[in-house]
């Protein structure tokens, strides 16, 4: 099943002083348990590289009891194997569950557990498992191939219609649940911000997911939604919900490319940052600062990323482990980063000649790493042809290092593949395919990255071949190397 994830914000789940906290309790009992365990995950910080988790300990009949410590209404998720659902809590709660731990998803349901007080979170924590049910578990609801590879009236009628029918379930719930005021809020948020967000990235995401398509022109009032009373900035009441932290990054990003900066330029990340500092405010505004400091750090953007810390630390008033959590995640990635040596990478050609990426200088390199056995590496390979006649006469080389277990499908999808100029086609040896891993951080196939003419790293993030950007962004890359250190020099 889809899983969901919720950043917390503020002084959140164990971020506060013992002395301040209290707890909420959930217990219940579960049908059908069996080897898996039941876990409850939470983000203990927005700017966290990784969920908290406790395990929850199940008793041989099914019964289970864990007091959470917050402070605040803070979102938690409770999984067992792959069946996850959303809880909403509140300092005092008490909460029974009753479900099947096979089927969680679909049969959990709360009860309250200690009378008539606890009448609104059970309610709250209904809905929110009918809102999963119906649309955040129901693809047909989402923002996925069938429906963002649709024309803009079509994508519009699509999002207003989840909309109506998120609102309609909201106000009947509420009208029999009386919520309390925190989860009110939380809910309305989500469902506005949901849309928001999915209006606002529509062109971008349709670009990177239907292949081969051109960038959409939006109507001239397409973006008229932003003007949307409430909707910008600082709404304090919606800084609860993960889809207005992610609307608020996003609305930056959109900014930042209406002023004419594109993500490809040197300056694009600090933009951001300064674009932010002066746009937000509130318990949002250090969210938003910090993970686009976190945001510049995963680009690579190392000589970016520590000025903007610097000036985070100094201004945003974020709590310190927020800062100090930036500052280890700036650390483990020093190496890894734009203006840094590519890692060397030992090729073989299909006849079994070595290859190095240093026989490359002079040129720009886009480094892909694939595997032939994939559909989504599988899926790029057509492009090839168009970027290559695209490219023609630039000093730009594209290099496919497969990294497949056997080398007997790749050679032979080689040796059916029409050799194209600039194009180089080899393999990993077996021997150092987890070394090159571990060196440019590949967590899925295809990944690719661009080296510079003087071998040093350019873009730990290009786009893919099936994206006609690419080829735009990778003439504009020619020469770019001086640019980003011009940036570093100049302090950003």
């Amino acid at each position: 099943m889809k899983a969901l994830t919720f950043w917390l914000t503020g002084l959140t789940l164990l971020a506060a002083p013992v002395s301040a906290q209290t707890t909420a309790t959930l217990h219940g009992h579960l049908a059908n348990t069996g080897t898996e365990k039941l876990l409850l995950s939470w983000w203990s910080q927005p700017l966290a590289t990784h969920e908290q988790q406790r395990a929850v300990h199940v008793e041989p009949n099914g019964d289970f009891s864990v007091a959470v410590p917050i402070t605040r209404p803070t979102l938690v998720q409770l999984s067992y194997g792959d069946e996850e659902m959303p809880i909403f809590l509140e300092p005092g709660n008490s909460l029974d569950l009753r479900g099947d731990a096979a089927d969680l998803a679909a049969t959990g349901r709360f009860d309250p557990g200690n009378g008539a007080a606890n009448r609104p979170a059970a309610a709250a924590n209904n809905y929110l498992q009918e809102l999963s049910r119906k649309f955040a578990n129901n693809d047909d609801y989402q923002v996925l191939p069938d429906n963002i590879k649709m024309g803009e009236k079509g994508f519009l009628d699509f999002l207003e219609y989840r909309r109506d029918h998120e609102s309609a379930l909201l106000k009947q719930a509420s009208r029999h649940g009386n919520f309390t005021p925190a989860f009110q809020a939380y809910a309305a948020a989500d469902i506005t911000y949901t849309y928001a967000e999915d209006r606002l990235t529509y062109a971008d995401l349709r670009e990177q997911t239907v292949a081969g398509q051109p960038r959409l022109e939006l109507s001239p009032d397409y973006y008229s939604f932003l003007q949307t009373p409430g909707l910008l900035p600082g709404n304090e009441q919606a800084v609860t919900s993960s889809h207005y932290q992610d609307f608020l990054l996003d609305y930056v990003h959109y900014q930042a490319r209406t002023t004419g900066h594109q993500p490809t330029a040197p300056d694009y990340y600090p933009t951001c940052y300064q674009l932010a500092d002066q746009l937000l405010r509130g318990e949002a505004r250090p969210v938003v600062l910090g993970r686009l400091v976190l945001e510049t750090i995963r680009q690579g953007h190392v000589a970016h990323a520590q000025a903007m810390l610097s000036s985070y630390a100094a201004t945003a008033q974020a709590p310190p482990g927020w800062v100090a959590q930036l500052r280890t995640d700036l650390a483990d990635n020093q190496s890894f980063a734009i203006g840094s040596a590519a890692p060397p990478v030992a090729l073989r050609s299909a006849d079994g000649r070595s290859l190095s990426l240093a026989d490359l200088r002079g040129k720009l390199v886009y480094l892909m790493f694939w595997d032939s056995r994939f559909p989504a590496s599988q899926r790029e390979l057509p492009y090839l042809k168009e970027v290559t006649a695209s490219l023609a006469g630039q000093p730009i080389v594209i290099v496919m290092a497969a990294l497949d277990e056997s080398l007997t499908n790749w050679q032979q999808t080689v040796a059916d593949a029409r050799p194209l100029p600039s194009v180089v086609q080899a393999y990993v040896p077996p021997g150092q395919k987890e070394a090159v891993r571990q060196a440019y951080s590949i967590e899925r196939l295809p990944g690719a990255v661009v080296i510079a003419e003087d071998g040093t790293l350019l873009d730990l993030h290009p786009r893919t071949l099936s994206s006609r950007a690419l080829q735009d962004d990778l003439k504009a890359a020619v020469g770019r190397a001086a640019a980003y250190r011009a940036v570093a020099l100049n302090k950003l």
